[in-house]
């Protein structure tokens, strides 16, 4: 057998460079005849269907994952920041003038100038929602293009997407509390639902993971006391599936830990109801605490209590489904919010971030040069701090990422 010579090996290096640049190539034309046909389509059809909006965004994920990656830190220049939300392993940040969308590489995606007095936005997947509160206009986005525009006859309360790209709005009423309506993914009429005042106005808004059922919390007064009312719904029937009271209390979040338990975090307690029945499963009083901040992934909860005095610890409860402590740990002041991924807790501080494991042991911190906004558990750990967002890590690591 004759020995391959240093040329013959330089070559065939090259050779192999040669044919993978030429299927990158491949691909990224095919990519782009894609692109052509679902662009053509939609303007044909005058609205993206759930097939194309589906097929759009299969490729926006293709063609990002094939840009190569900006890294962190990055400057989002977005100086007053309303809402922070993760998108398809980046972020989307919502300001009071713009809004930025980020891969989770680190690439700029988008940059709109939203022009909303009071801007609100929710998050799918893969997509987005952006309106303004009281006002009349909403848009539907992905991360390379506006989906939909749509104008509706009264004010808009509150908007939700779901998973898929499904839309939950509501808007103002001269009959009822409110009228909700249910879009899918390609914006069609799917289903209405109009609570009447003793109900109340819904304030919350939660979708299953099939994107069918979904939980509408609904705020009224009764006695003089206010009162939360939760409605769980079915896009596949008129009737109203189960009805949840917690008299004197307001729901602050809502989440599916599974099909069959739907969390609720009040301002007074966290409870696990079955959402077929409304029977309450399992609770968790503050017994008098002030809840700071809350957050839940997976199947936990991590509730941030604060002191009663300035100076003194604050209390951090990791919970399980079943609304039993898997941790009970004091952290030191100052804590000034609490975020959840399925390996640890992360306490926002002054000018640094700790995390702490599930069990409440205090595990490392990163210090920062500026207060930090939020942490996002997005393809990789993110902390928005300075205008900023970095990557978060360990000591080993170390920390925030400059």
């Amino acid at each position: 057998m004759s020995k391959q010579t240093h040329g013959e090996g330089a070559n065939l290096t090259r050779i192999t460079e040669l044919r993978r640049r030429r299927r990158a190539r491949k691909l990224r034309s095919a990519l782009l005849l894609a692109a052509a046909v679902l662009a053509v389509a939609a303007y044909f059809t005058g609205v993206y269907s759930e097939a194309l909006a589906a097929a759009g965004e299969a490729f926006d994920s293709v063609r990002i994952a094939l840009a190569p990656a900006a890294g962190w830190p990055v400057k989002t220049g977005v100086p007053e920041v309303v809402q922070l939300e993760g998108l398809a392993g980046g972020f989307v940040e919502l300001g009071k003038q713009d809004l930025v969308v980020y891969s989770g590489g680190g690439n700029r995606l988008r940059s709109i100038q939203h022009g909303y007095a009071r801007p609100a936005l929710s998050a799918g997947n893969s997509r987005f929602c952006i309106y303004s509160r009281a006002g009349y206009e909403l848009r539907v986005e992905s991360r390379s293009r506006t989906l939909s525009t749509q104008t509706f006859d009264r004010p808009i309360l509150l908007a939700e997407m779901s998973p898929n790209g499904s839309l939950a709005v509501v808007t103002d009423s001269s009959r009822y509390m409110a009228e909700l309506t249910i879009y899918d993914p390609a914006f069609r009429f799917r289903y209405a639902w109009n609570p009447t005042e003793k109900e109340g106005l819904p304030s919350r808004i939660a979708f299953a993971a099939d994107n069918k059922r979904f939980a509408v919390a609904c705020l009224t007064a009764e006695n003089g006391s206010l009162t939360s009312n939760i409605f769980l719904l079915d896009t596949r029937s008129d009737q109203v599936t189960a009805r949840i009271t917690a008299s004197g209390g307001q729901v602050l979040q809502m989440h599916w830990l599974t099909a069959d338990k739907l969390l609720v975090i009040y301002d007074h307690m966290a409870a696990v109801y079955d959402p077929a029945t409304g029977e309450q499963k399992a609770v968790f009083s503050y017994g008098g605490e002030q809840l700071v901040s809350a957050s839940v992934c997976g199947q936990n909860a991590a509730l941030l209590f604060g002191p009663e005095l300035a100076d003194s610890p604050a209390r951090l409860a990791v919970l399980d489904p079943q609304m039993q402590l898997l941790a009970d740990a004091r952290v030191p002041a100052p804590a000034r919010g609490v975020v959840c991924t399925r390996t640890a807790a992360y306490i926002l501080r002054e000018s640094s971030v700790a995390a702490y494991t599930l069990a409440g042991e205090a595990d490392w911190e990163a210090a920062l040069d500026a207060p930090p906004l939020a942490v996002l558990d997005a393809k990789q750990l993110l902390v928005f701090a300075g205008g900023e967002a970095r990557a978060l890590t360990g000591p080993e690591t170390g920390g925030a990422q400059e």
